[in-house]
């Protein structure tokens, strides 16, 4: 029997944790301890790459000690990250996304703001022909991890929350084995993309912060209950915590 719901992700992930989204999810699952009170735990943090989320959630399944279901809401395909920062803590390590994370002060001393922007810039360039072949490697990265952490008793969810770049690729034969019910839609479907199409209320960003296209903009906290209706559904159906 699952004792705990913990779920993984980019700044999506995060702000859904930070409104109790995922508080809410283990309620309506039935995760839950003593005097009925939700069991659950966030690993999110901004700006991850899917590296970091499957990484960080495979070092999670290995230290708890109960059964535990992983939610995992997974980030745009492109991002990367590399071990030069000074590590917080021995859990995260020195992993950073030099595109999408800040971690500037924690910069490893042989590090510079220049050799981000090369970093970026070589990483752009080999993107350009390459979506399929980065597609399927993380497709096989999930369907290990799925693998891995059914074969020791936890159990997993995944899906895409907003990255739809690689969704003209999803017929093509090398991504066969997205097709299975632990990764919703045969990873098509967007979490975001579908909340805003059910209403939910958007965040309004600062004035000067970064563009982002209205389909994917972070619906604001607290507004989980329709996509917990729909997690709880689909887990319900499929049969996730059997």
């Amino acid at each position: 029997m699952i004792k705990l719901l913990v779920v993984n992700g980019c700044s999506y992930t995060q702000v859904y944790a930070n409104g109790n989204g995922h508080i809410d999810l283990a309620s309506r699952l039935g995760i839950v301890g003593r005097h009925n009170i939700p069991q659950a735990a966030s690993l999110a943090i901004g700006g991850s790459a899917n590296s970091r989320i499957l990484r960080t959630t495979l070092k999670h399944s290995y230290i708890t000690q109960v059964p535990t279901l992983y939610v995992l809401g997974l980030t745009f395909i492109s991002r990367l990250e590399l071990p030069i920062c000074n590590p917080e803590n021995e859990f995260e390590g020195a992993w950073c996304n030099p595109q999408n994370q800040e971690f500037q002060s924690r910069w490893q001393h042989q590090w510079s703001a220049w050799d981000s922007e090369q970093f970026v810039e070589t990483k752009l360039k080999s993107e350009v022909y390459s979506l399929l072949d980065r597609t399927e490697d993380l497709m096989y990265r999930v369907v290990s991890t799925i693998s891995d952490i059914q074969n020791r008793g936890h159990r997993v969810l995944v899906f895409q929350q907003a990255d739809d770049s690689y969704h003209s690729y999803l017929d093509n034969t090398r991504l066969r084995l997205f097709q299975q019910p632990e990764i919703i839609g045969g990873f098509a479907w967007r979490s975001v993309t579908w909340q805003h199409k059910q209403g939910v209320e958007p965040t309004i960003y600062a004035a000067g912060s970064h563009y982002v296209p209205p389909d994917i903009t972070h619906p604001k906290p607290g507004q989980h209950q329709k996509v917990n209706e729909y997690l709880t559904n689909y887990i319900q159906e499929h049969k996730i915590l059997a």
